[in-house]
């Protein structure tokens, strides 16, 4: 099964494909609960067998934001302040988790993500976590 669920920023500045090989109801839903996704009341899912596709209208209204272990980019629209979701580049390709708040139409805010805690992670067992669970990214354009 594959469905696309588009979604993007509340301005339309940053777009988005999401391919997905399974219901959202089995990739299911989650909630980071460190304090950049807490703050952003982020609730973001990833299909490591689906695929996702960016487009950004104006590239430089995008930021592009490092913390923590600095091994992802959070993508947050410039003009209309929404997080998007995260991106790793590890071997000459990408992958994504995408802030499900951004589809469109969203799920239901009673679908609560399941509280995950990564602080523990160092680089390796994060960048190895992201690169077996997260979605594929075949166009950031």
């Amino acid at each position: 099964m594959t469905q696309r669920i588009h979604g993007g920023c509340h301005c339309g500045n940053v777009a988005f494909d999401f391919d997905v090989s399974k219901p959202l109801e089995e990739l299911g839903l989650r909630a980071c609960q460190c304090s950049f996704c807490r703050a952003h009341g982020a609730r973001t899912t990833s299909d490591p067998d689906g695929s996702i596709a960016i487009r950004v209208a104006d590239r430089a209204a995008l930021q592009l934001y490092r913390f923590g272990l600095k091994t992802a980019d959070f993508l947050i629209c410039r003009i209309c302040g929404v997080f998007i979701g995260a991106m790793m580049h590890e071997d000459g390709s990408s992958v994504f988790t995408v802030n499900a708040n951004c589809f469109q139409p969203p799920p239901a805010y009673d679908i609560v993500g399941s509280a995950n805690d990564f602080g523990g992670e160092d680089v390796a067992g994060r960048t190895a976590r992201r690169a077996a669970k997260w979605t594929p990214v075949t166009e950031f354009s």
